[in-house]
């Protein structure tokens, strides 16, 4: 029979649980206030590490195109623009583009005279966009195009773009005119025929018809003007005198006189840079032209050799002439083209230093094996030369292996080559420059460009690079530009290492 427990014991019994579990609440209170403190502590010093992270952002130096300073930020966005093509987008849409940046980038625009004085009438154009670049240009010169003006019904856009430039005539510094339609070139010229141009230096006309030559490139309209390019479309074969002028280029057709337009130049004095391309007619008598302050002549004609015996300078330090279109009398008599053009002139450009020959066509000219008699003629018109340009079809003959040409040059210091096709060694001017080396003259810097390549690159061999800087290594400091290089890796088709076991053949283009 259980024994039934005394009320006493039961008292004491609960009371001892009630008193432990009064402890614990106490304990756990106690615990709690504890943690809360110390998550005062942590969000206290939480908050002192989120002030100091905030100090120290504010001290931190800004990135560094942040701190350059507005002048070098104005530059930059000064070159990207310039050296965005065509101009009407660089200053209607990349100005706006580079201003979206950020406010800083926006300013340095706003602020910067020189990004606005490029101004292109154009039908793109509005007459807000056009004035704004006027105000914003302050008083710094400005370089106006006009083109790709062709549509009758755009007439009054171009009258009211025209308009507002017409009152700042005297700020104009360059004036390009391309690429417009006939009756609108007439109507260009007859609206800026008589503006005065006092500050007016470059003026080009390209791809626009015109007839007669306009008032306002006289010296009474532009007394400043030093360069002018009249390209392919006019119909001006004389040119007055402009005191100041310094460097001219002209297009002659068929029908337009050499004579009138070498003769025209005569008074003056100051030209030192001329370019002549076309054909023309009616040259003038050899030693006619005497042009003192001449220092460079560019021709580009289908027959060079009348103005160049007819032009005389004592100043001359670069020539480039160019091989023109085929003459039927050459293809029949297999005669070489440059002994055509530089017979008989001998020490003729003696002061030259900077020889160019270059090709303006796509015809095949025949110069027969070991015939030297261009490259003779060449030389000893231009004995001088130091740097020397060539094509690279008349290196056989201006290095010759015997009696060579280029032999002549004894004050040359660089050769530039065009056109070497990809896997070809040039063999004449290999042996050349071996000989020249061992004769114990100072080595040459033979630079190749404008590479041809190959029909077939899968067949060019690949050590086609190695074996030319091999030959020529110390022999010359050969500097080679952009040349197209074809690579061949052999994969293994079950993985992507490169394994010459393997059958696939991936060809790539290095431009260097």
């Amino acid at each position: 029979m259980s024994q039934v427990p005394r009320s006493s014991d039961v008292a004491v019994q609960v009371s001892d649980e009630l008193a432990a579990a009064r402890a614990e609440v106490t304990r756990l209170l106690n615990r709690e206030l504890e943690l809360i403190k110390e998550t005062q502590a942590v969000r206290t010093a939480a908050d002192a590490q989120i002030d100091k992270v905030n100090q120290i952002v504010k001290r931190r130096l800004p990135g560094p195109i942040t701190r350059l300073p507005p002048s070098v930020l104005s530059d930059i966005i000064y070159l990207t623009i310039c050296n965005t093509q065509p101009a009407s987008d660089a200053h209607r849409c990349t100005k706006r583009q580079l201003a979206s940046v950020s406010r800083r980038w926006r300013l340095a625009i706003l602020n910067c005279p020189q990004l606005w004085t490029t101004i292109v009438i154009d039908p793109s154009w509005s007459s807000s966009l056009v004035m704004a670049h006027v105000k914003r240009s302050g008083a710094c010169p400005l370089d106006i195009t006009i083109t790709k003006w062709s549509s009758v019904s755009h007439v009054p856009q171009f009258k009211q773009l025209l308009g507002l430039l017409v009152t700042c005539g005297y700020r104009w510094r360059s004036l390009d005119i391309r690429r417009n339609s006939g009756p609108f070139a007439t109507l260009i010229i007859e609206s800026i025929q008589y503006m005065m141009f006092p500050a007016m230096k470059r003026v080009e006309i390209w791809e626009t018809q015109i007839s007669g030559y306009p008032l306002f490139l006289t010296s009474q309209y532009a007394p400043a003007l030093e360069c002018m390019v009249l390209s392919r479309g006019n119909s001006i074969d004389q040119i007055p005198n402009i005191a100041g002028l310094r460097s001219l280029r002209v297009y002659l057709t068929d029908d337009m006189s050499g004579s009138l337009l070498l003769s025209s130049l005569l008074p003056l004095q100051q030209l030192s840079e001329l370019t002549i391309s076309g054909t023309g007619s009616e040259w003038p008598e050899p030693e006619s032209i005497h042009l003192p302050a001449l220092t460079s002549l560019t021709l580009m004609l289908s027959n060079p050799r009348p103005a160049l015996a007819a032009i005389t300078t004592p100043s001359l330090i670069y020539l480039a002439c160019s091989r023109g279109a085929l003459d039927t009398r050459f293809a029949r008599e297999r005669s070489p083209y440059w002994a055509h053009v530089f017979r008989d002139f001998t020490n003729k450009f003696a002061t030259v230093q900077r020889l160019r020959l270059f090709d303006t066509t796509n015809e095949s000219f025949f110069i027969p094996a070991g015939n030297a008699a261009g490259a003779q003629a060449v030389c000893a018109a231009c004995p001088g030369v130091r740097q020397a340009e060539l094509p690279v079809d008349v290196t056989s003959s201006f290095f010759a292996k015997d009696d060579t040409p280029a032999d002549h040059w004894k004050d040359l210091t660089e050769l530039i080559i065009k056109g070497l096709m990809v896997g070809h060694i040039p063999n004449s001017l290999t042996r050349w420059l071996i000989k020249r080396k061992s004769n114990r003259n100072s080595p040459l810097k033979v630079t190749f460009c404008e590479f041809v390549a190959a029909k077939n690159p899968g067949a060019t061999s690949g050590r086609w690079l190695a074996s030319l800087n091999k030959l020529l290594y110390g022999h010359c400091e050969l500097v080679l530009k952009e040349v197209p290089l074809t690579a061949t890796l052999n994969m293994n088709s079950s993985t992507s290492l490169v394994d010459t076991r393997g059958a696939s053949t991936i060809h790539w283009t290095y431009q260097n």
